[in-house]
């Protein structure tokens, strides 16, 4: 069976695109994949910011998963919704983020829910909201390990910022979160060796807390490019991986084979404006504009199409000379090259069952902030 075949929909003039369309066959594989890759769900905190579906979520506790991250208020809310007991959200909560939170624990004081820090200050206001509020929050060191976006970079300062978690009421050190997203080479051996440098500092810094006489619970690290690798060291408790849920064209490239494509755009050609050219309706309002061409791979096309004009609502495409070219009206299937920020463009998304028909669909409820 080829690529197309796999995905085709059987009732597709039924859905108005473009279209966010998932394949819950192929999400329960990746679900078991990832299972087998890590000897069980144990060790795994995945990441909810790819899907932003509590349908999802629930088909994630269904099939084993127990620990979960993410990066909003709006996400764990999700996540409590379908009873999820072990959330962190992995985004430094400041401002009115942190009233957001405290409403979450208040609410639900059964819910093990902890975020992440890298500043004194931060830390002392949310010790007085806790306070405030008269409830009890988990807070893990967030490491800077290369990715340089959040994260504390000295260890010293690391370790101090534990004792000051451990002292302050409201709050409980719960160890280290060590994200290294800048992990990315396609090369396995890179990837790993990149991988190992990151991990080191978190390990050292774990060291250098734990001979002040404070215990490091737990260390989180990894992304989606780096989890087999952190899985295999000791001194990581969790992988925190996201994108593997519905995989996506990008991480195809760099890892083959991993995981199935359980999400895509259906887009319809709209136009030929000459004569080796396509418009599709999908333009950086359907597929994310967070990254360079090409954008997405379209099933059915040839790889090397040119990407020509992109608009909000347009998307042009050369095809090679002697292409098939499609007629106005066809329906193509898009794998979005970063499927994350794609899914965050739709409302909702068009469920694809077993028999490659259109059933219903489902909410993308955690989108936005």
């Amino acid at each position: 069976m080829g690529e197309l075949d796999r995905y085709r929909i059987v009732n597709e003039d039924e859905i108005a695109t473009p279209a966010l369309v998932v394949y819950p066959e192929a999400v329960a594989e990746n679900i078991r994949r990832i299972g087998e890759m890590l000897g069980g769900y144990e060790g795994l905190r995945t990441h909810i910011k790819t899907h932003k579906m509590s349908r999802i979520a629930r088909m994630q506790l269904k099939g084993g998963i127990t620990k979960f991250k993410c990066a909003t208020p709006k996400e764990a809310a999700l996540l409590i919704g379908v009873g999820a007991a072990d959330i962190l959200i992995a985004y430094p909560i400041v401002g009115k983020a942190v009233q957001r939170v405290i409403d979450l624990k208040k609410g639900h004081p059964d819910v093990d829910l902890k975020v992440i820090a890298d500043d004194t200050g931060a830390v002392h206001e949310l010790s007085k909201a806790c306070v405030g509020a008269g409830v009890d929050l988990g807070v893990m060191i967030d490491l800077n390990t290369g990715m340089d976006r959040t994260g504390a970079y000295l260890p010293e300062a690391a370790a101090a910022l534990a004792e000051t978690i451990n002292e302050l009421p409201g709050l409980h050190f719960e160890g280290l979160h060590a994200y290294d997203g800048h992990v990315s080479d396609p090369r396995a051996d890179v990837r790993k060796q990149d991988t190992m440098k990151a991990i080191d500092k978190a390990i050292r810094i774990k060291g250098l807390i734990e001979k002040e006489g404070l215990a490091v619970k737990t260390v989180i690290a990894s992304g989606t490019p780096s989890f087999e690798f952190n899985a295999q060291v000791p001194e990581v408790d969790e992988v925190s991986p996201g994108t593997w849920i519905f995989w996506d064209s990008g991480y195809e490239e760099k890892m083959p084979g991993r995981f199935r494509w359980a999400a895509l755009v259906l887009s319809t050609v709209i136009s030929r404006p000459g004569p080796d050219l396509i418009t599709l309706d999908a333009g950086s309002k359907a597929i994310s504009p967070d990254t360079p061409a090409p954008h997405f791979r379209a099933l059915g096309l040839p790889e090397n199409v040119e990407f020509v004009v992109r608009s909000e609502e347009h998307q042009a495409l050369r095809l090679p000379s002697g292409s098939p070219m499609p007629s106005v009206g066809d329906v193509l299937y898009l794998v979005s090259r970063h499927i994350c920020t794609t899914i965050n463009l739709f409302d909702e998304a068009h469920i694809i069952d077993a028999q490659g028909r259109f059933s219903e669909t489902w909410p993308v409820d955690g989108r936005g902030h």
